[in-house]
């Protein structure tokens, strides 16, 4: 059998991330398509009871009528002195009994609701009223399957525009994936989509051989998790996982809670009708439209406005942070939807610091965030989880990924820290 190259198979890739989902064609250096991974979801009306009765008194009359022909067939045979032919009306007899018991059995129990999903960047940022946002995964795994069915859906049929008949499909999963998603992962794309051929990888193996390592140290902070995943020659290194519910979700979260307490209202893009210019630091002359929404809709926008603040201003001080230091480095603007503009000095430092020193920069922490671990001590652990052997080449092999590795500084801020361990390797 001979051997393949990825731009010889055709095979599709696919990346679900919790933000974002990539796919596209293996071989190629980018994916086709980037769209968001959170779906609409808009509940429609169940059958009115009077439809539920009209259904109930057609069963029972068509439940008469297979009596009758049944009736009539007995009726036959016992004038004919012959057997009871083995017709579909007598089968069908005893089967409408069954039938209509379970029929009764599921018009009892709750109904599952029925829905419209809306996915892609513009259906999900389109404004109807009873639109719920949700995420098919949490902590990494699959937890909603009827979302990433329609993110699947998306991809392969909207997207690519490709039959999935005819392409190999490659996907990646996070590195604590359990056995019973990735069957069920395996059974949507055998049964529903039909792919020839089939298999899951592991993300920060993926990210590894992107960047040409065998072995790596792969630190993946994206939206809603932070991680740190040791490589060997292609495997994942489980006893050297380390992760944390520490994202830039969470930052965007503190964000938010810093500028409700300067009185900073957010107001997100779908409720402006109209705005004019004002001076730096004044009010917003704004115009708002009556837009009632769900509260997942309305904070996914207002989120996407954070977001964007924290990609445009926020920034990682390259070294140990220090007030008097970052104070003197020159502020940065910012105009919000509402037309209120600021200009940020050293409060575009301290969010993104929550990732290295999150004890001292997160406010009103949970039960669970009190347990965080800056970003440095996480790398730290893994890297001692592992076999003494494997340290010294996973520390000269280190490779970033996610959102938050694209704060400027970031990566020397990194590398600051853990020289500054002692015995790191």
């Amino acid at each position: 059998m001979g051997t393949y190259g990825g731009d010889e198979v055709a095979a599709l890739v696919l990346s679900v991330g919790h933000t974002w989902t990539q796919a596209g064609y293996a071989g190629e250096d980018s994916p086709k398509s980037i769209f968001p991974t959170s779906v609409g979801w808009v509940e429609l009306p169940h059958e009115d009871d009077k439809g539920d009765d009209a259904d109930n008194s057609e069963d029972t009359q068509m439940q008469d009528v297979s009596r009758d022909q049944a009736g009539n067939n007995i009726n036959n045979k016992d004038a004919d002195g012959g057997d009871i032919p083995n017709t579909g009306v007598g089968s069908s007899t005893s089967g409408s009994g069954l039938g209509a018991g379970t029929d009764a059995n599921k018009k009892t129990a709750a109904k599952k609701p029925r829905g419209k999903y809306y996915v892609g960047d513009g259906e999900i940022s389109c404004w109807r009223p009873d639109m719920e946002i949700k995420s098919p995964l949490k902590d990494g795994l699959v937890e909603d399957w009827d979302a990433l069915e329609q993110i699947w859906d998306h991809a392969f049929l909207k997207r690519l525009r490709c039959d999935p008949t005819e392409h190999p499909l490659l996907i990646t999963e996070s590195a604590w994936n359990t056995r019973e998603i990735r069957e069920k992962l395996t059974e949507l794309a055998f049964e529903k989509y039909n792919f020839p051929a089939f298999f899951v990888a592991k993300d920060a193996v993926m990210t590894a051989f992107a960047s040409g390592r065998p072995h790596a140290l792969v630190v993946d902070s994206g939206g809603d998790m932070t991680s740190v995943v040791p490589v060997y020659d292609g495997y994942v290194l489980r006893k050297g996982i380390m992760r944390q519910s520490f994202g830039g979700n969470f930052l965007s979260e503190q964000i938010l809670a810093h500028f409700q307490a300067q009185n900073i209202d957010i107001v997100p893009q779908y409720l402006i009708a109209k705005k004019a210019p004002v001076e730096v630091g004044h009010k917003p002359v704004v115009t708002l439209r009556d837009r009632p929404a769900t509260p997942s809709f309305h904070k996914m926008m207002q989120m996407k406005v954070v977001h964007d603040y924290k990609e445009s201003v926020c920034q990682v001080s390259e070294t140990t942070y220090n007030e008097q230091n970052i104070t003197s480095r020159p502020q940065k603007p910012y105009e919000f939807p509402d037309g209120y503009n600021l200009n940020f000095g050293a409060d575009r430092f301290k969010v993104p610091e929550t990732m290295f020193n999150p004890k001292e920069f997160i406010k009103n922490p949970t039960a669970d965030q009190e347990s965080f671990v800056g970003l440095p001590k996480l790398v730290f652990n893994s890297v001692q989880s592992c076999d003494i052997d494997f340290r010294h080449m996973l520390c000269g092999n280190i490779v970033l990924t996610g959102g938050n590795t694209l704060f400027p500084g970031f990566a020397d801020r990194l590398h600051w820290e853990l020289n500054s361990i002692p015995n790191f390797v």
